[in-house]
């Protein structure tokens, strides 16, 4: 997460009238940050109820909310010059329908930037423990779909079929940054064992992309 801060930090000063979605706005946190930068913002969620406690949060940054699936987003090509989620839609939703998507609401040029959880950290989940491990539970190749405690379904690729994904929807991929947080920092996301986990092994995925 402290990645994708930095991302925005280095592009605030591009970021002032630009149409930004949020996929997977949650309560808004990041929608508000960069409203308050002057982007023009959109965030979008399944849940009723986080778009509620958005709603609730905005204050003065005010910027429109929208209920719909990140697999069928119900805006028009072109709308966007920055489609962006952090632990959102693209982990909530089948990347190979929800990537497209966010590649054809794009404008030329406009970039695709997501933060997801990496594939090492779902292996080494230890279902039974609750936390993750440094031993390995699942199969690489066995991940895909994984079944929460809430009865929702979240996704996870490879890194293959990530790349993949991305270049089918026709976007070109910049970079992808695994942030390492300093020794001792704990995760925040779940519970891991040793605490600081992320430190020796990449917990999270940043990719950056754009529309050719």
């Amino acid at each position: 997460m402290g990645a994708l801060a930095e991302i925005f930090a280095d592009h605030s000063h591009s970021i002032t009238g630009k149409r930004v979605l949020e996929l997977g706005c949650g309560a808004g946190q990041w929608s508000r940050a960069l409203a308050a930068e002057g982007a023009a913002v959109v965030g979008l969620d399944l849940s009723e109820a986080q778009l509620a406690a958005a709603a609730r949060a905005m204050g003065a940054a005010r910027y429109p909310l929208v209920q719909g699936a990140a697999e069928q987003l119900p805006f028009a090509a072109d709308s966007f010059d920055l489609v962006f989620c952090d632990f959102g839609g693209l982990s909530w939703a089948p990347p190979h329908l929800a990537v497209p998507q966010a590649a054809r609401v794009l404008r030329r040029g406009g970039r695709l930037v997501f933060n997801v959880a990496s594939p090492w950290f779902e292996a080494c989940y230890d279902e039974a423990a609750a936390r993750v491990t440094t031993t390995l539970q699942q199969d690489y190749f066995g991940l895909n779909t994984i079944a929460e405690d809430d009865g929702a379904t979240s996704y996870q690729l490879t890194y293959g079929d990530w790349v993949r994904v991305l270049r089918g929807a026709g976007l070109i991929i910049d970079d992808l940054i695994e942030p390492r947080p300093e020794r001792g920092t704990l995760n925040g996301y779940n519970e891991t064992d040793p605490p600081d986990w992320a430190h020796r092994w990449p917990a999270e995925l940043l990719w950056e992309t754009h529309n050719a």
